[in-house]
């Protein structure tokens, strides 16, 4: 079925028949075509320059904590590291507190030492069997656990093993 008032259909024409296409038609086209491949290679580039590595998952790195003979049970020992790690495009010295302690002697608890609310380190204070944070006057008992003050979670655990009598914490 045929429209009436169409032109009658012509076989021996194309699609590209009907109009002729200019060198300047053809130019312009190609001119847009490549600007925009080209555009779309440069945002891609950027954007991965402006991100870097950031969006690699980071390898964690082992801290030796020390000796497991030195460390008594029952008691909280402070461990102070420092270690180079990679930051999206540069390398940092990273440095913080860990806190490590055991209640028999044979399963041991690493903690960070770094307060949840802005990232001051915290105190373990004997007297009072908890971690206070100097920064807002929070407080933690010896599992992390928020006792009171503004930070929103627990101070971090920390994955731990021992290995040759060494115990180790996963940063």
């Amino acid at each position: 079925m045929s429209d009436p008032n169409l032109p009658p259909i012509d076989p021996a024409k194309g699609a590209w028949d009907e109009k002729e296409l200019s060198r300047r038609n053809f130019l312009e086209g190609a001119f847009f075509t490549v600007t925009g491949i080209a555009a779309v290679g440069v945002v891609g580039a950027g954007g991965r320059f402006l991100v870097g590595e950031s969006l690699e998952p980071r390898t964690a790195s082992w801290v030796k904590i020390g000796s497991v003979a030195d460390l008594k049970a029952g008691t909280v020992h402070m461990v102070n590291y420092a270690m180079k790690v990679r930051d999206a495009w540069r390398d940092i010295q990273q440095k913080g507190t860990l806190y490590a302690f055991s209640t028999d002697g044979a399963r041991y608890q690493v903690l960070d030492g770094t307060c949840t609310h802005l990232g001051c380190i915290v105190k373990w204070d004997n007297a009072e069997g908890a971690f206070a944070c100097p920064c807002h006057s929070a407080r933690f008992t010896r599992d992390g656990v928020v006792v009171s003050g503004p930070p929103p979670k627990a101070l971090r655990t920390l994955e731990t093993k021992v290995e040759d009598g060494a115990l180790w914490a996963r940063i």
